[in-house]
């Protein structure tokens, strides 16, 4: 490994250390976004993901990257959070269905879109928010691996190996 290449891995794993330490004000410089409409998106996108367990910087970059997309974006963010605190739909299917035929249901697939693939646009300039994290991963993250060029995965390296004593019984 070059020395070069040591430093940029040294300094990557250094930036990744400080990026749990965001402060709502940074977040809010980052994004656009005020500290309740980074709220609002991440509460919004766990109703209409099903998942509860968001990683909050992905939210802040697909939040920073839907609103630099459309000036519309924040007012229909509003919009999706009001009506489902209006209408209190039993789950996204609900939601979905009521809102076929208006803009809203067109946000709506973008922001689930944008969690489960990682991205918020199509072509070859699509810039990732969110690769090893993109929701579509997570269902069979424990038996199939991620494509990449690694052999195992984003940072396999990290993971603690398999004991061979827990080999299937065919």
């Amino acid at each position: 490994m070059s020395r070069r290449h040591m430093l940029m891995v040294s300094a990557a794993s250094a930036f990744g250390l400080l990026l749990p330490s965001f402060q709502p004000g940074t977040a809010e410089a980052a994004t656009g976004a005020t500290v309740d409409e980074a709220a609002d998106f991440i509460s919004f996108s766990r109703f209409a993901t099903g998942h509860s367990t968001l990683d909050p910087l992905v939210g802040q970059s697909l939040l920073g990257a839907l609103r630099a997309q459309s000036a519309l974006f924040p007012g229909q963010l509003a919009a999706l959070v009001k009506m489902v605190a209006d209408n209190k739909p039993a789950d996204v299917e609900a939601l979905e269905e009521s809102l076929r035929g208006t803009p809203l249901h067109d946000t709506l697939l973008h922001i689930i879109r944008a969690w489960y693939s990682g991205v918020i646009e199509d072509g070859t300039n699509a810039r990732v928010y969110a690769f090893e994290n993109a929701l579509m991963y997570q269902p069979a993250r424990d038996v199939v691996v991620i494509p990449t060029y690694a052999h195992n995965g984003p940072n396999y390296w990290v993971a603690e190996p398999a004991p061979v004593e827990q080999m299937p019984q065919f």
